[in-house]
């Protein structure tokens, strides 16, 4: 039987992190495939949505400090609250304990309908980072442990995020559910052509080592460890190319270092891409994606890469590199600048190893967003039998709007 849900996140288009793509893509192909779902989140001034599914927006301003993240305003949003309530859904599905998530947890008790949240963010990083206070972050962490506790069934992307939850205090059960990917693994041609496109973007010759970083320019995801390798490999003389794709409050900082260090010949900053075929014009210029952080849990983008045949360079027992094997679907360093260069010449000097570990990383790292969420909608339609074993009857389209 067909089902509607609501996919519930604080960050959305424009704003391109890897949670938002991911309540984009259960939206898109539960639509596509299995019934309604639709996107709730917070207004952004000026964007207008041209998805295929419904998306309800609510008043928002922007965070403080955390660029371009925005806090919503649901609750004086009047026009917002009439349209919402009047949405017969049978599970809600929350991507973030803030304001979204809220939201879904009051709807989920009034409605009397499942309630599944993803915990997808290492969210005592961010509090530390906006309120610099230890007591207090760890006092946020406990509401939002507040908030799992309340939902009828708790997700993760991987196994490591299991243990960050674990960490936090959390003592109830838990399922994994991996992410996945938007981007197709192009045939021989398509990939020529999407490469010669991205190389004119980036302005890097066809012979050059063109390394990439797509995320949010953010200190917490290490790219102070990026630009750092990148003054050490121009010393020693090193060709190459570094492509940074992204926005955050950290890039003005990032292009005075690169600035400062004489490098801006070889790092490129191209900004935030929210059309994802130029995006995938850039993965296919590319050689080697560099994500060392160590905030983030199951990132999009190493398997954006792998559609790719580009590995990624991730930091040894870090969340990200989970599933990682070294020099067969990728490359582990440590979390430390002199381990990261020597990897990249290594890499620089032989191509061919490049060139195994993006086949590998195709074949093992890549799952691709359809695939997902047919799991996904299976799992819907088992938590809404254990909760609520009569279907509520579908919203009309007229009633919703």
């Amino acid at each position: 039987m067909k089902i509607t849900t609501g996919q519930f996140n604080d960050s959305y288009f424009p704003i391109m992190d890897g949670v938002g793509i991911t309540a984009h893509n259960y939206a898109y192909w539960l639509n596509e495939k299995y019934g309604k779902s639709m996107v709730i989140a917070p207004k952004v001034k000026g964007y207008e949505d041209t998805v295929d599914y419904k998306v309800y927006r609510f008043k928002s301003v922007m965070l403080p400090g955390m660029n371009p993240y925005r806090v919503g305003l649901p609750l004086i949003d009047v026009k917002f609250k009439k349209k919402i309530k009047r949405i017969k859904f049978d599970l809600l599905h929350a991507h973030c304990p803030f304001i979204s998530g809220q939201v879904a947890l009051k709807l989920a008790a009034k409605h009397k309908v499942p309630l599944v949240a993803t915990f997808h963010t290492k969210y005592r990083d961010d509090f530390k980072k906006v309120i610099n206070n230890d007591i207090f972050a760890d006092f946020l962490v406990k509401l939002t442990l507040d908030f799992y506790n309340a939902a009828d069934e708790v997700w993760v992307p991987n196994k490591a995020t299991g243990l960050t939850l674990r960490e936090y205090g959390y003592k109830g059960s838990y399922a994994v559910m991996p992410n996945g990917s938007d981007m197709l693994i192009p045939d021989e041609g398509k990939r020529m052509e999407y490469r010669k496109k991205g190389l004119e973007l980036i302005d890097a010759g066809n012979e050059g080592f063109t390394m990439l970083f797509v995320g949010q320019h953010r200190w917490e995801k290490n790219v102070r460890l990026i630009i750092d390798s990148m003054i050490m490999l121009k010393a020693a003389g090193k060709a190459f190319k570094m492509v940074f794709v992204g926005e955050g409050y950290a890039a003005n900082e990032m292009m005075k270092l690169v600035r400062q260090n004489n490098i801006q010949d070889q790092v490129v900053f191209l900004g935030v891409i929210t059309d994802r075929k130029e995006l995938q014009n850039v993965y296919a210029a590319s050689d080697l994606l560099v994500f060392p952080s160590i905030y983030d849990n199951s990132p999009l983008v190493l398997q954006e890469a792998a559609a790719f045949d580009i590995p990624s360079v991730v930091v040894r027992g870090s969340s990200s590199a989970e599933g990682f094997q070294d020099g067969l679907n990728g490359f582990l360093v440590e979390n430390e600048v002199t381990s990261l260069t020597k990897k990249i010449s290594e890499l620089i000097a032989y191509p061919d190893a490049i060139k195994k570990a993006g086949e590998g990383a195709r074949k093992t790292i890549y799952h691709p967003w359809e695939n997902i969420v047919d799991e996904v909608n299976l799992r819907y339609a088992d938590i809404i039998r254990k909760h609520q074993p009569v279907f509520s009857k579908q919203a009309d389209d007229d009633e919703e709007e």
